[in-house]
């Protein structure tokens, strides 16, 4: 049972009993026992036949009448009722005849609305019944100007009413408790984000190398192997959590190779293990799982207006604490997209460093080539020239050698 139940039926209009049985309705709605009647009359009817103020009709036989009438015509008359917990009405204020009469003269529009009769063909006529545990009203609306035999409404058309009514009722109430909702979603959201968020920044501020150390920090079993790392590459400041950095590493490891990094498309395992991530998170966070709660409660206090089955509600409740928790993961995944993107820049990174180490020694041994050619050819002419003044060589030879130098000069 929600906060506000309402109920509506209708007599088909093309039975023969139909005409007979709304002008008896209305007769017993009108002067049943616990029907609140008006003062010196012996009923309790009130409502519009006609635009106008709200009148309190001399005798429920007028209504009556009217309402056979327009059934033998075939019209349709709709019969509702409206019903509160005796709590909740006392909460709304709905504690005597007058404010009943004028919380259905709020609320009829919508009735008429999600039946679609316009306002200005609506005919309505009502009686406040006070039980002890539920105090309900009921009433009766036709379109005067209907001139199409309805023999069906949807169950859909009553349950938007329901629905239409409990948000117009009860709106301060949801005012209050989306309040408190979003309070607390940006909550979660915030102390995710402060969980992370300093380990994304340290992150970002390390030189490639340094990263690709400190990443390999907890992917390699061997602790032994650590001490193959610069220890500068080791520091990190005390706020970096060991056990969150580990943790997102591990999770890495096993995000998909392809495609687009959302919680709704992870495969199974990848889902799990990130979902005992958000476990972790909340046990270990007592102001994050408060959080949580406060999301979880605002959003059952909006369904029981709504709803009030237990089976319902408990499916509700594990609905909105996957929401939470799914909001908590989204963030990591966040944190995950980020080491990603690290891990492609660090690679780039590296390889472009590698790859101008490589030019610039390849460029170095080049000089050095060209450096050795130099000096071996000035070795060799200056052998040569040395032969020549020092007359070791014969006239024939001297010549042949000022022949093939003749363009180069002497002096080099």
């Amino acid at each position: 049972m929600s906060a506000l139940i309402y109920k509506q039926r209708f007599f088909h209009p093309n039975k023969p009993k139909t005409a007979v049985s709304n002008y008896c309705h209305i007769g017993y709605i009108a002067t049943r026992p616990g029907a609140v009647r008006h003062d010196a009359k012996n009923h309790g009817l009130f409502g519009k036949l006609k635009p106008g103020e709200m009148q309190i009709f001399d005798s429920w036989q007028e209504v009556a009448r009217t309402a056979r009438d327009i059934s033998q015509q075939g019209k349709n008359m709709y019969r509702g009722i409206i019903s509160f917990r005796k709590e909740t009405a006392m909460e709304l204020g709905l504690s005597n005849f007058t404010a009943w009469q004028q919380y259905i003269e709020q609320h009829i529009a919508t009735l008429a609305a999600q039946n679609q009769i316009k306002t200005e063909n609506l005919c309505w006529a009502a009686a406040f019944h006070n039980e002890i545990d539920h105090p309900h009203l009921h009433v009766v609306f036709w379109d005067k100007k209907q001139d199409i035999m309805k023999n069906y409404t949807s169950p859909q058309v009553p349950n938007r009413i329901r629905k239409q009514l409990i948000k117009d009722t009860f709106a301060y109430k949801i005012k209050q408790f989306i309040a408190m909702r979003d309070q607390a979603k940006s909550g979660v959201s915030e102390i995710t984000d402060q969980l992370v968020a300093e380990f994304e920044n340290y992150l970002k501020q390390l030189n490639p190398k340094a990263f690709r150390a400190f990443q390999q920090r907890f992917e390699i079993d061997d602790e032994d192997s650590l001490l193959l790392f610069p220890k500068h590459h080791l520091v990190e400041p005390s706020s970096v959590k060991k056990k969150l950095a580990e943790q997102l590493f591990q999770l890495r490891q096993q995000m998909p190779k392809s495609g687009r990094l959302a919680y709704k498309l992870l495969p199974p395992e990848s889902k799990t293990l990130l979902d005992k991530f958000v476990q972790n998170l909340l046990q270990e966070n007592r102001y994050l799982a408060q959080m949580v709660e406060d999301y979880v409660e605002a959003k059952m206090n909006l369904a029981m207006l709504y709803d009030s089955n237990p089976d319902h509600l408990n499916r509700q409740r594990a609905k909105y604490q996957a929401e939470a928790e799914k909001r908590i993961a989204n963030r990591i995944l966040s944190t995950v997209r980020t080491i990603i993107q690290l891990e492609k820049d660090a690679s780039y990174n590296i390889k472009q460093a590698n790859w101008q180490f490589a030019m610039t020694e390849q460029l170095v041994l080049e000089l050095l080539n060209l450096m050795e050619g130099l000096v071996m050819n000035a070795q060799m002419d200056y052998d040569d020239k040395s032969k020549l003044m020092g007359g070791d060589l014969s006239k024939q030879a001297k010549k042949e050698w000022l022949l093939r130098n003749k363009d180069k000069g002497f002096d080099r």
